[in-house]
């Protein structure tokens, strides 16, 4: 059986990429964040919630996240992703059906967007992204990026299907359907098709054997190689990366948040406005798949830049105080590096500090992001309150991606896992 796998023309990788894909798109963030607003009028109409109480459910999404991130990371690292995975998968499908017995305290809803995240972090890039890089190496940027896609591929479709599933049969119905998705589709499929290791069906890391991969470490596909958290901790490589994702999250999420309302406020029609949305949600499907490829070819950190000069043209854009069609090209701009970011988090860990603590480091990475996602938005939203615009905050915002394009370019060469010098 090994030898028909690694003979035949699909290396089995690939299907572990589909499984992920469909995983992604499936994943906690769909029905806690991008299906949230579709169902915060039906919510309103029949509880009589307010807008800005509801909104608080989103915080604390958010700030689960980035709890849970390192939590699941380290979880994964003990006793690997794929039994994690599933009960995840499963406990979290429970969650997002209970959501159809939703009451009128509200206090149950933010509940369920505490538990839905927390039992839901199976399905967070960390243990998707560390199948990924188990079984690839020379193709491991573009195998990121297709199965990281899953996720903006499920931020575009998510939110129309609640939309249909909501006119046709109620907001009760609506969660029920996605919890079947969930439970009928993403879990089989993962039980089914998952595999952690190319080593567990006696395949070769890449579909290869040694020789022509980029590294020794990601040739030999040995879990034990590379740098502890404690090893990585005392790398300088470390803190700069952590600052770089910090910094680009205030970044990103300070403009994703507020970007229609800005446009609105400056006479752009609102169905513009939400035009120019969805062409940020194509450059971020665009960019996720585009970021992998290249970085497959060039130096990883100088991708990464690249990526984020666009986001810094983007937001300068929109501090000038543009409003005419150029606004589409800073939007198209910060969806591509929006989309970038994630495939580039988990590639760079991969690179700089190898498999053996990947869930855990890559865990505080994406914690580092989604923390400075909260805050972007927050004091994105009090600048406004207070100011009554977005002029001076958009500044603020563009050299602090000004200042996460530096530290990434600070960044030296990938370091040789396979030693003890890590330096």
């Amino acid at each position: 059986m090994s030898k028909a796998n690694s003979n035949s023309q699909v290396f089995y990788g690939w299907w572990n990429v589909v499984t992920c894909f469909v995983g992604l798109s499936l994943s906690y963030a769909m029905f806690t964040v991008f299906a949230f607003g579709t169902f915060v009028g039906p919510l309103e109409a029949e509880f009589g919630w307010q807008r800005g109480p509801m909104s608080l459910a989103l915080t604390i999404a958010n700030v689960t996240v980035a709890i849970a991130s390192p939590l699941m990371g380290s979880l994964v690292d003990r006793i690997g992703v794929r039994r994690v995975m599933l009960v995840s998968i499963g406990l979290m499908g429970v969650c997002v059906a209970s959501m159809s017995l939703l009451s009128g305290n509200i206090w149950h809803y933010y509940l369920m967007h505490l538990l839905i995240p927390l039992l839901g972090a199976g399905t967070l890039p960390v243990t998707y992204s560390r199948v990924i890089i188990a079984w690839f190496a020379r193709k491991r940027g573009i195998a990121l990026g297709i199965s990281l896609a899953g996720f903006g591929v499920g931020a575009a479709l998510i939110p129309p299907l609640a939309q249909y599933l909501i006119e046709q049969w109620g907001w009760r119905e609506a969660y029920l359907a996605f919890a079947a998705l969930i439970l009928f589709v993403s879990l089989p499929l993962t039980a089914l098709l998952l595999r952690e290791t190319p080593q567990q069906m006696g395949l070769p890391v890449d579909g290869v054997h040694a020789g022509s991969g980029p590294d020794n470490l990601s040739q030999n596909g040995d879990a034990s190689l590379g740098l502890s958290a404690a090893e990585a901790l005392q790398q300088r490589s470390y803190w700069f990366i952590f600052g770089s994702f910090l910094l680009v999250g205030i970044g990103i999420t300070s403009i994703l948040a507020h970007l229609v309302p800005l446009l609105i406020g400056r006479g752009v029609d609102p169905t513009l406005a939400a035009l120019c949305m969805s062409s940020l949600g194509i450059g971020l499907i665009v960019g996720r798949i585009l970021a992998g490829y290249l970085m497959d070819r060039y130096f990883a950190p100088h991708v990464a830049a690249l990526f984020l000069v666009g986001l810094l043209v983007g937001v300068i854009v929109l501090a000038a105080g543009a409003s005419g069609p150029v606004v589409f090209l800073a939007a198209i701009l910060i969806g591509l590096a929006t989309g970038s970011e994630i495939s580039e988090i988990a590639y760079i860990v991969s690179r700089y500090f190898g498999p053996k603590a990947f869930g855990l480091l890559y865990g505080s990475m994406f914690a580092a992001f989604q923390i400075g996602s909260a805050v972007g938005a927050y004091a994105m939203g009090r600048y406004y309150d207070h100011a009554g615009n977005y002029i001076a905050a958009l500044w603020v915002v563009s050299a602090l991606v000004g200042a996460g394009i530096v530290l990434m370019l600070m960044l030296g060469k990938y370091p040789d896992l396979g030693s003890k010098n890590h330096t």
